[in-house]
């Protein structure tokens, strides 16, 4: 936000080229919008999603991105989890509901202090509509509860 708008579109630019580079060809780089990128990567096992939220957290953040007169450090939060979702007992979530998810996974790795990546790892066996409701509600809460069971990996 301090370099300017100039600066902040080539971040945007390598970063989005970084992803790229560090996904799997099947795989989908999407800006989602503002400064906010989706991948989505299609049969991914949970232990290979947990590498990639890993890999690319290194990538974004080896070697500052050249921006205007100086090198401009990036790192990045990310939420992300494997679809469907487990857990829920209405049997899978709309993509949407598990976007959502997906989300505030991400702002839970901003509010533990950034350059990190949050994954949901499941939902508490058996949760239904009320309790996904409550997840939803207050996902840190629901996170401290055991609600939402959680993988963090912080960056470098």
């Amino acid at each position: 936000d301090g370099h300017g708008h100039a600066v902040g579109d080539q971040v945007l630019i390598e970063v989005a080229r970084r992803l790229t580079h560090a996904v799997r060809a099947e795989d989908l780089v999407v800006r989602w919008g503002g400064e906010e990128f989706l991948v989505i990567a299609p049969s991914v096992g949970d232990a290979a999603l947990d590498e990639l939220a890993a890999r690319l957290l290194r990538e974004i953040s080896r070697t500052p991105i050249a921006g205007g007169l100086a090198a401009v450090p990036v790192t990045v939060s990310i939420g992300y989890g494997a679809f469907p979702i487990g857990g829920f007992e209405g049997g899978p979530l709309t993509w949407e509901r598990a976007l959502n998810l997906v989300d505030m996974a991400l702002y839970t790795a901003k509010s533990q202090g950034r350059n990190r990546a949050v994954g949901i790892a499941g939902l508490r066996a058996a949760t239904d509509a009320s309790t996904l409701k409550r997840v939803e509600a207050d996902f840190e809460r629901a996170w401290q509860e055991g609600l939402v069971k959680l993988a963090i990996q912080p960056g470098a």
